[in-house]
């Protein structure tokens, strides 16, 4: 079975106002197709009363609107009960990010990408989901994780995404560079530098590319 990619709203809007969606999937051998997004994407990222409020440009809403036409909305039903009530019952997960933990930790075949760091913290410092962070171990990609990647690839191109969006993370402007373009060196020790700190927190649960 090919590689599924779980992805959440917060990467998902990110990504789109980069223009970073396809190469991002690309990047772990796969197409939107092999993507499940939250069945709410739709609706929590294109508000009726303002279709742009989160995404800024029409540019960015018809990226991320062909996005989810293609990806797959995630089933409830994939996930196992017991590990879902248990992640929903630790503060600071909410219940998005609850169904893509529970769904990665019950098929190993997945990838969590997230924006949610704060989750992370709380799915590796908790106790009662020890199992879950346990079953996880090295498939969570965080937006500094993927970045740390995606320049090895397209360098120039990346940093010209960010750079050109600079309200989308604060992370990641500091680190590409706010005045002035930083160098790849230093994208790439900027990028290490956070990844480590998440590391300290979550230990083994980010993802490795294998070589």
């Amino acid at each position: 079975m090919d590689r599924l990619i779980l992805i959440d709203n917060d990467a998902l809007l990110k990504l789109a106002r980069y223009g970073l969606l396809d190469e991002s999937i690309a990047l772990f051998g796969c197409v939107p197709t092999s993507v499940r997004v939250l069945a709410t994407a739709k609706y929590s990222l294109f508000p009726a009363k303002n279709r742009l409020r989160f995404c800024k440009d029409e540019e960015s809403a018809a990226r991320l609107e062909a996005f989810l036409r293609s990806s797959i909305p995630l089933d409830a039903g994939a996930a196992d009960p017991d590990l879902l009530d248990a992640l929903n019952a630790v503060q600071n997960i909410d219940a998005g990010e609850a169904l893509l933990l529970a769904v990665g930790a019950t098929d190993e075949n997945t990838l969590v990408i997230t924006g949610d760091k704060r989750s992370l913290t709380a799915l590796c410092t908790n106790d009662s989901v020890t199992q879950i962070a346990n079953a996880l171990v090295g498939r969570v990609v965080t937006m500094e994780v993927l970045f740390s990647y995606l320049v090895e690839y397209q360098f120039a191109h990346v940093q010209d995404c960010v750079r050109s969006n600079p309200d989308v993370d604060i992370a990641l402007r500091i680190v590409f560079g706010v005045s002035n373009p930083t160098s790849f060196e230093s994208v790439q020790e900027g990028l290490s530098s956070y990844i480590k700190n998440l590391r300290a927190v979550t230990r083994t649960l980010l993802y490795v590319q294998s070589s």
